[in-house]
């Protein structure tokens, strides 16, 4: 049986942030391509959320975020480094490559 509450979640009643909303998408998109979460990924998910939701709040303050955004690009070459994208050769040099060129 639902609750009346099951409609509102951890951000009800909160402003979500560019930051934050920019992770969540990084995060949907991330799951989405790699559903096999394993300990690692799902850590470095987490800290990416957690460091953008800081990022944001120190925007808001008007304090410096350096060191977050240093940290938040560190996070997303690791993530980067569990699934690394295969190299894609371009049609036409995969085209003369093969010799299918005219």
């Amino acid at each position: 049986m639902q609750g009346i509450f099951d409609a509102f979640d951890m951000d009800t009643g909160r402003e979500v942030g560019a930051m934050e909303r920019t992770a969540r998408g990084i995060i949907d998109d991330y799951r989405e391509k790699h559903p096999d979460e394993n300990p690692i990924q799902a850590g470095l998910l987490q800290a990416l959320l957690s460091l953008a939701q800081n990022i944001d709040r120190q925007n808001e303050k008007g304090r410096e975020i350096s060191r977050n955004m240093a940290q938040w690009l560190a996070t997303l070459d690791k993530l980067a480094e569990l699934y690394p994208e295969e190299p894609k050769a371009d049609e036409d040099v995969e085209a003369v490559w093969n010799g299918l060129a005219d």
